[in-house]
């Protein structure tokens, strides 16, 4: 991958509170391994300075353009992006278990999470660009000196800046929604879930609800309250981009897929398909291919 900077921390102290892995915050110049197994287990954080890019999450099109920043809470969801010759950006790579160190003690990630899922854009305003700029900027720079006595602090301070500075960019896009501890709790576990991979094999409210404790109905009003989607919207979401990743594997048949999504039958699995993306997978697949 062209221009990715990651940096050791090996001799530090070992306390877990500043137990840094050595890529739990990686830079790039390009989008070449947004959806690969490296990276699977990151927030993709992009901020376009020039030039477009178009990409499908989860069965939908989406379109970044110069002033955007751009959060992928989950990779795997992305596919098919195609950048202009003149695309320029910088992403930063960062671990969920760096994130959740750094998360600020507010509920607001939660609906963060699930509105990026639905909507990963945040168009900036000109002073938000430069903020959002000299955000990513400062930790990069200071990436470049682990000798600084306090390291780990340091960075922890920086990229919890950032996140905060990007939760009141997207509360002014979007009217915050207060959410109770409880419910957040509860979605943040549901979200979790389903990062797992569980949606394979699990693809009931019931399922989920039962894990959590809750019963269908009141999972499925907490998503609507907070996200305005249902729980099973939240399912489909994360069941499809998988079924688009396999569906693009030409040498996996149909069958297989199905049997491998766990769908009682190639008929549902095709009525499923279509239900979403409007096309049966074999035209899903046709089309693909003639791209």
């Amino acid at each position: 991958m062209k221009n990715s900077y990651s940096y050791l921390t090996d001799g530090r102290p070992d306390n877990e509170m500043f137990d840094f892995n050595d890529s739990d915050l990686v830079f790039s110049d390009n989008l070449d391994e947004v959806t690969s197994d490296r990276f699977e287990l990151y927030a993709i954080h992009v901020l376009c300075y020039q030039g477009e890019c178009g990409f499908q999450m989860a069965g939908q099109t989406f379109r970044i353009k110069e002033g955007d920043f751009v959060i992928w809470t989950h990779g795997k969801l992305v596919s098919d992006i195609v950048v202009s010759d003149d695309f320029r950006a910088t992403i930063l790579y960062i671990s969920y278990r760096f994130s959740r160190k750094n998360i600020p003690n507010n509920n607001y990630d939660i609906i963060g999470n699930l509105s990026l899922i639905n909507n990963p854009i945040m168009p900036l305003t000109e002073k938000e660009k430069v903020i959002c700029d000299n955000d990513l900027n400062q930790i990069k720079w200071r990436m470049e000196d682990p000798s600084h006595h306090f390291y780990y602090e340091l960075l922890s301070c920086l990229v919890t800046a950032l996140i905060l500075d990007l939760y009141d960019i997207h509360a002014r896009i979007y009217e915050e929604n207060p959410v109770s501890e409880q419910n957040a709790m509860l979605l943040r576990r549901f979200v979790e879930l389903l990062g797992t991979g569980q949606y394979k094999t699990n693809r009931e409210v019931a399922y989920y609800a039962s894990r959590l404790h809750v019963t269908p109905k009141y999972l499925s009003e907490v998503c609507k309250k907070v996200s305005g989607r249902s729980a099973t919207f939240w399912i489909d979401r994360f069941t499809i981009a998988e079924i688009i990743r396999l569906l693009k594997n030409k040498e996996l048949t149909l069958t297989h897929i199905s049997e491998e999504m766990n769908f009682s039958s190639i008929s549902y699995f095709s009525r499923y398909v279509q239900r979403i993306l409007g096309v049966p997978p074999t035209e899903y697949r046709q089309n693909f291919e003639k791209k």
